[in-house]
């Protein structure tokens, strides 16, 4: 066991037996960042909420990109980077050993045109424009890391799922409504950690039931209300009238003793299904995944998250996608195939020997190149021949272990570290790492991060806050063309939009099933339901029932956390 101190954080963090083989497998020396700081700066790399109207490079046509005006990059539409004149090797430059790796690749990052945003293949687009890591939608609107969708919104981690809204984490469901971790269901409406249930409501870890309210830990089980079965439909029926959930105002008074109800069920230690020696959440279906978050059908995984792409094998450290790739190291957004990938950004479809690469695809022995598609033997875009790239690959990495790159905080990068925070194209605010690692801009600025200062939002809102009607029944058949303001304009969330607008599929939804209209900007629905899942920070607590140690990502304060065999004994 090797104890190293981070740069960044200055925490100490263990290097075990099993990391020091799978690093020498992998030809990389030891990380210096701990695998927080490793997962921050990754996310650093990642935008997937934040859309901006720009014009492409190329063909100057305004399109939806990632990438904000005036941001240092360029951009291509998804025509014009697909399109067969598009070649970045015209982008390529010699090396320069009197600069570091990372400057020179900083200079080809800022010249070389970036793919807008993150479709993987806007051919199999339908009528679906404004979204962002997705593939196969058909009428969907603002969906995020989301594929295989249809009718769908607002929705984030929502995979091949049917008519839902405000949904995270959703596999496999339909005519789901502000649902969080939710598999096979139908109708469920603001229930979490579901599975295999059909018309539910505000229920939490039920599995295999149908017309349940407000209840947890419920097992095959129908009609039951807060817990206390009502032997028919008909019983059941006539008491949901009592509640009138159609009203905006009836359905914020009884959220607090559902909460309290909630609370006083039990909570496995971890989200975890079919898995060998795995530790961390999410996990299903994998063998040998530690320390990892959102894995599907992982295998000797380690310091990963949002694999929601099977089949990852002989990975550490790397951050969303998968679908058959192995020894994929320092990754963020990459998968389709590929293998001995390294410190790379969105590597996609079976690249193999890549390293400090971004936006590649198809391509073998690359080092520090963009944009590039179906090359080999390429560095900083300029082609080689298999021994000019070998031998001048082989004295860069040298380079790198003896003139390190060095950020404004003082922090050291040597080659077998991911790119600087400071490369990225991205300001803190405008990423996902100010959702799991929030900071506010001069905390953002201090740790060597750029900021956003947004422009003011100025929409003048037709509908105020609180008069936003309060049951649907109120809504006037002009309500698809006003701006309604949100709740919290005035309470200084960096996120919120401050006003918002509805679609016609949102109202025709909650005319379907009766619901108020929302009081709340989509981006702060959004937060709100991220408090419903964990997050990929785990620590050791003991099981509330046995008292054994319990490694997990719930917080310490969480009521009746128990451990797999406990719970198991439990909720029956």
């Amino acid at each position: 066991m090797n104890n190293q101190n981070c740069q960044k954080c200055k925490k100490i963090f263990e290097i075990n037996g099993e990391d020091k083989n799978y690093y020498e497998m992998m030809k990389v020396p030891f990380p210096t960042f701990c695998p927080e700081c490793r997962f921050q700066r990754r996310l650093t790399f990642r935008n997937d909420r934040t859309l901006y109207k720009r014009a492409c490079e190329i063909c100057k046509k305004e399109v939806i990109s990632v990438y904000r005006p005036n941001g240092g990059v360029k951009i291509a539409c998804q025509s014009c980077w697909w399109g067969d004149d598009f070649d970045t090797t015209a982008y390529g430059r010699d090396y320069d050993f009197s600069k570091s790796f990372f400057e020179q690749f900083k200079e080809l990052l800022k010249d070389t045109p970036l793919i807008a945003n993150f479709v993987v293949d806007e051919s199999r687009m339908i009528n679906s424009p404004y979204n962002n890591m997705v593939l196969d939608l058909k009428n969907c609107y603002m969906m995020f890391d989301s594929d295989f969708n249809e009718d769908c919104a607002y929705g984030s981690e929502t995979e091949n799922s049917l008519t839902c809204l405000d949904t995270t984490l959703i596999k496999k469901s339909e005519m789901c409504y502000e649902c969080v971790n939710m598999t096979n269901c139908y109708r469920a409406f603001y229930s979490v950690d579901c599975e295999n249930s059909n018309d539910i409501k505000f229920c939490r870890d039920c599995n295999g039931c149908t017309d349940c309210f407000g209840s947890v830990n419920l097992r095959n089980k129908s009609y039951y209300i807060f817990n206390e079965p009502y032997g028919n439909k008909a019983a059941y029926d006539e008491k949901l009238k009592e509640f009138d959930l159609s009203s905006r105002k009836n359905f914020e008074e009884i959220q607090h003793k559902i909460e309290t109800l909630w609370n006083q069920g039990i909570t496995k230690y971890m989200h975890e299904k079919q898995n060998s020696n795995s530790s961390g959440d999410y996990i299903y279906n994998s063998k040998n995944v530690t320390d990892s978050w959102l894995i599907y059908e992982g295998w000797n995984v380690r310091y990963s998250q949002y694999c929601v792409g099977p089949h990852v094998k002989d990975t550490y450290d790397f951050t969303q996608f998968g679908n058959n790739v192995e020894r994929f190291y320092e990754v963020m957004q990459g998968g389709n195939g590929g293998s001995n990938v390294r410190f790379s950004w969105w590597p996609v479809n079976e690249n193999t020997k890549v390293d400090y690469s971004m936006h590649v695809m198809t391509s073998h022995d690359l080092f520090g190149c963009v944009g590039l598609r179906g090359k080999s033997y390429c560095i900083l875009n300029k082609q080689y021949t298999k021994e000019e790239y070998e031998d001048l690959r082989e004295k860069i990495i040298n380079q790198m272990q003896t003139m390190p790159y060095v950020d404004q905080n003082g922090h050291e990068y040597f080659f077998g570290e991911f790119f600087p925070s400071e490369l990225s194209p991205f300001a803190y605010n405008e990423t996902t790492a100010n959702e799991f690692f929030p900071l506010n801009k001069e905390e953002a600025i201090k740790n060597g991060f750029s900021w956003y200062d947004r422009e003011e939002r100025t929409y003048k809102p037709t509908i105020t806050a609180e008069l936003i009607p309060d049951n649907f029944s109120e809504i006037p058949d002009s309500i698809t063309s006003e701006v309604l303001e949100c709740v919290n304009s005035k309470k200084g969330f960096d996120d919120c939009t401050t006003a918002f607008r509805v679609i016609a599929n949102e109202i025709n939804f909650y005319s379907r099933f009766n619901l108020p209209l929302p009081n709340k900007c989509p981006n702060c629905r959004h937060r709100a339901r991220l408090q419903k899942r964990t997050m990929p920070r785990f620590h050791t607590i003991q099981c509330a029932q046995c008292q054994k140690d319990i490694f997990t990502a719930y917080k310490e304060n969480t009521p009746n956390l128990y451990c797999k065999e406990c719970y198991l004994g439990a909720v029956v």
